[in-house]
């Protein structure tokens, strides 16, 4: 399970076949790990024998997948009442990824140690607050679904306020290896871009909360991102 949603496509399925019909109503429980208290809303990664997860307290956790033993566990110091549901990983060659994200940041660690990557962003970890032309001290940017890697960028929406002040709504593509930007699609169009003419003038200077919270899904072969909301056969 190494995407959030099973696979890029976000389709929850798993072709594993030794738990079918016959036997599954004889599982035990192997081992339980308390993550502590709160709303435990993490969807677990689990990649070459290692389970990868969020506790309600925004830290991150490495755990054996066969035995549940603490491998290791990352606190960022700095946490919302915001729910953070998966995490993002990323591979090429020796290099690895984990992408998390704490309070208003989408932060990078070393999976093996849990340490951040400090060339990632600034010291590890990116403000999703910032670039949006807004002050950044005045809006609210939360990575409450984990973003969608596809070949070296990690691409995300975010959770934001509803009411004024509120960020403007926008999905971003960042560098994995150095969190630099690499490209911004506005859902609140400027001038000068697709559906601006369908807004008011000015919108997008002063209008928030048009945003893609819930994560987002790939079609990697096109190299099409969208929210997630899932791929499914269409109806016959």
């Amino acid at each position: 399970w190494p995407v959030y949603g099973g696979n890029a496509a976000g389709q929850r399925h798993s072709a594993l076949a030794q738990i079918d019909r016959a036997n599954v109503d004889r599982l035990q429980p192997a081992w339980r790990f308390d993550a502590g208290p709160g709303d435990l809303q993490t969807s677990p990664l689990v990649i070459d024998g290692t389970l990868y997860a969020t506790t309600p307290t925004q830290k991150v956790i490495a755990l054996d997948a066969a035995t549940g033993t603490l491998r290791w566990e990352f606190d960022p110091g700095a946490s919302s009442e915001q729910p953070v549901r998966g995490l993002s990983w990323w591979s090429e060659g020796t290099e690895q990824r984990l992408f998390t994200s704490f309070n208003h940041y989408l932060g990078a660690l070393d999976p093996q140690t849990g340490r951040p990557v400090a060339s990632f962003g600034v010291d590890g970890r990116i403000d999703l607050r910032e670039g949006l032309g807004r002050d950044p001290a005045a809006i609210a940017a939360f990575l409450t679904s984990p973003g969608i890697v596809h070949e070296d960028l990690i691409i995300t929406g975010f959770r934001t306020s509803e009411a004024d002040p509120a960020a403007p709504g926008a999905v971003r593509a960042y560098d994995v290896r150095t969190g630099t930007l690499r490209w911004i699609f506005h859902l609140v169009p400027q001038p000068g871009e697709a559906g601006h003419e369908s807004w008011p003038a000015d919108a997008w200077k002063s209008v928030g909360g048009a945003n893609a919270w819930a994560g987002m899904v790939l079609d990697a072969m096109r190299g099409i991102v969208g929210r997630n909301v899932g791929l499914q056969r269409p109806h016959p």
